[in-house]
């Protein structure tokens, strides 16, 4: 995950753009809107070079899954299949999907397998470890087995689960965290309604305007934001803009998911699924929306 300013701008002067893209909305062209499924709205937005998935739990039948598979430890690593999120999605039958996660080095000549690093949760189980990096924990994001979010800093194993911490520090008390899936990434950019990138709190400073992911929250909405490039800061800034003039809310919790070429979103637009920009990364963990049946989600076999 990188990210930093134009060479030929100043950082007053970028930073004089991105409020001039961000929040004056000035564009030639309006926001497009798609229905993906009942209560999921993909937007994309010229203007701030942003794309988003909007989930509206009051309305949506769909939930939130991590998916990873064929995991194997390898040389004290853990390993699993890595496909683009347009292959995870349609494997699941998957309505809309983005990455999310860290991952390391290929094990093949193909990239079809991939190092997972950091905590990973998948059917209630801890597949991948987190842990501290030295004294710093990473941001996750969590579903409840009735797929209610939540963003935390969290470590784990899977002999004693998952714990959640206040701060982005290990901390002698730490709470129980049970997720039916789970993901871990960062930085954290909005906690407790605020803008608040803790970028140098999880040792994941960067200043580097590139492609990200993230994810925001509040008690009605679960928005998946896609940027063309952006630093976390204006992500973040972004983010809360979007709540404000589109969904008449504010994010309470936000996180990053990832930054570079890996940064992929697809959806369906009624003639299958899309890729936002297909970028051919394939990455070993996605999180998919998948549509619920009779209370459940299909698992495929």
């Amino acid at each position: 995950m990188t990210s930093s300013k134009p060479r030929n701008l100043t950082s007053g002067a970028a930073a004089s753009l991105a409020a001039a893209l961000l929040l004056t909305g000035c564009t030639t062209e309006p926001p497009t809107e798609i229905r993906v499924a009942e209560g999921v709205t993909f937007r994309t937005d010229k203007a701030s070079g942003a794309q988003t998935l909007t989930v509206d739990n009051t309305l949506a039948r769909i939930r939130p899954i991590v998916v990873a598979e064929n995991l194997q430890h390898l040389r004290n690593n853990l390993v699993g299949d890595a496909k683009t999120v347009h292959e995870w999605a349609q494997k699941y039958g998957a309505v809309a999907g983005v990455n999310g996660g860290f991952f390391g080095e290929s094990y093949d000549s193909l990239g079809r397998r991939k190092q997972l690093v950091q905590l990973c949760v998948v059917e209630g189980k801890i597949v991948a470890p987190g842990t501290p990096v030295g004294t710093a924990l990473r941001s996750a994001i969590g579903f409840t087995q009735s797929g209610k979010p939540e963003i935390a800093w969290v470590v784990g194993t899977e002999k004693d689960g998952a714990r959640r911490y206040e701060k982005p520090t290990k901390a002698k008390n730490g709470l129980t965290w049970r997720m039916d899936y789970a993901l871990a990434c960062g930085p954290r950019l909005i906690h407790r309604g605020k803008i608040d990138v803790a970028d140098r709190a999880e040792k994941l400073v960067s200043d580097v305007r590139t492609g990200r992911m993230a994810v925001a929250l509040s008690a009605r909405y679960l928005v998946f934001c896609r940027a063309d490039a952006m630093t976390y800061g204006e992500l973040a800034h972004s983010l809360v803009e979007f709540f404000k003039t589109t969904l008449h809310s504010s994010p309470d919790e936000a996180m990053c998911l990832d930054g570079g070429p890996s940064a992929q979103m697809v959806y369906q637009d009624g003639g299958g699924l899309k890729d936002v920009e297909p970028t051919g990364v394939q990455v070993p963990t996605a999180i998919l929306l998948v549509p619920v049946a009779d209370g459940a989600v299909k698992m495929p076999r």
